[in-house]
């Protein structure tokens, strides 16, 4: 269930397994979208941009070891792209791509392996007494199944009682202010289509979302970017565009992408945060506290990726600057908004000038590269209840974000694009750090004020949380999530009293029951298990090992293991 880039692991893996005594295989894919895309839909607008290069992007496993048995072949994105390794394609591309691997899966399928197609979401999961399964799909099929993979992705959640008041506000005073919406989570971006130009628009969030909302909102109604005499790019408005505030609680904004100067295979080997270290601390202590068994040994790690490329010239200046890379800003003094604003657009430059040296050359940037290889270690150390209930808590809501931040920026060129639209007065910083938002009865919209400005609030029309959902199991609002739950299929994964989301599965993905016994024939992937798991939103890379092959490696294992098993013979598999 789920036709993106999770299911498309799953079926390069079933057609690279060994062959099984099998007669045939029947595999059923169900996904609304088009198969391979998932939610890179290649309609959508070129503007929308990936933040990795296409040389770092594949479906395909070459150079992986994994996983046992024939890897597929075909080409990386940027290989079927033909472009450079180092550019940065629209996701529609992307998703074009995908559909097209999902192609040549097929045609390279072994001939006792056959895909049908459902363009569908399934509703409900029912258990039969043989242990096997049957789907009711949203188009009215049924499908029986022996194992089920869940790889569905990201989802809607339930609006939280918050989110309901918000909602309420807005019916409320829509009379006394036409302009005003809510708008709780800005994907499919063309919700934001509703907004009227010249409202006064709250953007939550600095992050990759909010540069997806910013683009829609600007370049999405017809403004465009040309080059000045400084040769920096400056924003030319259509009129079309709403007055852009945009804010966080941390006050933090996103870090742009290094110049790529290593091949996938150049990864960052770590000395300190070493599995074989990580592994001494789980047997010593059980579950670990990150912030001072685990956070130690990264920030060595990066201090060691940043001194490698401190001879860079004009480098060294930066070192000072990586020790405050996994650092929660201190709280400053009450300054005015423009202030924040100001210097908010200063790091914005010196941010895309350590880019421009390089991932390589710039310590930061090194360090913020080094920090993507470095999951595996941190994964380690977090998943499947490796860190106390406390610790684990404070590494979701401080460190996770802070890390994605740091890791999984955008390409530079975004940042000149806010700092155009900063200085052509489209895109303002609504408040600083410590920014809350709330309705204003009085006035019919919204007022914006943070803890360290002295500032008046910010009024404002619209507000759009600029963020993707987690997985909360008891909130989803997807009916098959409700059905695996009722029934005792699944439950959310907790860690003692913290529960951060996500279903409980066992190491190869299998869901783990309302009674806590493994479900030896149903497995989730991806999104779905962040919780139990950490940071499972990427694709693989060329050449070298990938957590998305591992996982479709250990849950396709898991369903060879049970359609050999003596319960069932193989005319029945």
């Amino acid at each position: 269930m789920g036709g993106g880039p999770r299911g498309l692991s799953i079926l390069e893996r079933i057609c690279g397994i060994p062959q099984i005594s099998w007669e045939s295989l029947s595999i059923h894919l169900i996904d609304p979208n088009q198969p391979g895309s998932g939610t890179h839909y290649p309609s959508q607008a070129n503007h929308l941009l990936m933040n990795t290069v296409a040389g770092q992007v594949t479906v395909f496993r070459t150079g992986d070891s994994n996983a046992s048995g024939q890897p597929a072949s075909g080409p990386s994105l940027a290989e079927w792209a033909g472009v450079p390794g180092n550019t940065y394609l629209p996701r529609s591309v992307l998703g074009r791509y995908l559909a097209h691997c999902y192609r040549l899966l097929r045609r390279q399928a072994p001939d006792t392996i056959r895909v049908h197609e459902h363009r569908a979401t399934a509703h409900t999961l029912r258990a039969l007494r043989d242990r096997s399964w049957v789907l009711n799909l949203s188009d009215g099929a049924i499908v029986a199944a022996d194992f089920v993979f869940l790889t569905t992705g990201h989802g809607t959640n339930h609006p939280t009682t918050d989110d309901q008041a918000i909602q309420q506000f807005v019916a409320d005073h829509r009379r006394a202010n036409p302009r005003l919406r809510y708008v709780r989570n800005c994907y499919p971006l063309q919700k934001l289509d509703a907004i009227e130009p010249g409202a006064r628009v709250a953007v939550r969030g600095m992050g990759l979302s909010a540069i997806d909302a910013v683009a829609s909102l600007t370049v999405g109604r017809g403004g465009r970017f040309v080059t000045g005499a400084d040769g920096e790019p400056v924003y030319r408005p259509s009129g079309d565009e709403p007055r852009i505030h945009v804010y966080s609680r941390s006050g933090r904004v996103f870090s742009p992408r290094a110049v790529n100067q290593k091949t996938p295979a150049d990864t960052h080997r770590p000395s300190v945060l070493t599995q074989e270290e990580l592994t001494r601390l789980r047997l010593t202590h059980g579950q670990l506290d990150f912030e001072s068994q685990v956070l130690p040994l990264l920030r060595a790690e990066l201090r060691t990726a940043a001194q490698a490329a401190g001879g860079a010239a004009g480098g060294a200046a930066d070192l000072p600057d990586v020790a405050s890379l996994l650092r929660r800003p201190a709280p400053g003094p009450l300054r005015a908004l423009d202030e924040h604003q100001a210097e908010l657009v200063d790091f914005l430059a010196t941010d895309e000038r350590r880019a421009a040296e390089g991932n390589l050359m710039n310590p930061v940037k090194a360090a913020a590269d080094a920090l993507r290889d470095l999951r595996d270690g941190l994964r380690l150390a977090v998943e499947h209840r490796g860190l106390t209930p406390a610790s684990h808590q404070q590494f979701c809501q401080v460190y996770a974000p802070m890390l994605n931040a740091v890791a999984a920026g955008p390409p530079a060129s975004r940042s000149r694009e806010w700092r155009a639209l900063f200085a052509a007065g489209t895109l303002h910083l609504g408040a600083g750090p410590g920014a809350t938002a709330r309705p204003d009865p009085e006035g019919a919209g919204f007022v914006l004020d943070g803890a360290r400005q002295s500032s008046p609030p910010t009024r404002f029309d619209v507000l759009v949380g600029a963020s993707i959902d987690p997985f909360l199991p008891e909130h989803d609002a997807s009916p098959l999530t409700r059905s695996l739950l009722s029934a005792g299929h699944a439950r959310p994964f907790a860690n003692g009293w913290f529960r951060p989301g996500g279903f409980d599965v066992d190491t190869a993905g299998r869901l783990i029951d309302a009674d806590g016994s493994v479900v030896p024939n149903l497995c989730a992937l991806g999104h779905l298990t962040e919780g139990a798991h950490y940071f499972t939103n990427m694709l693989p890379a060329p050449g070298v090992d990938s957590r998305i092959t591992a996982d479709a490696a250990s849950a396709v294992q898991a369903m060879v293991d049970h359609l050999r098993a003596p319960q069932r013979s193989p005319q029945q598999a």
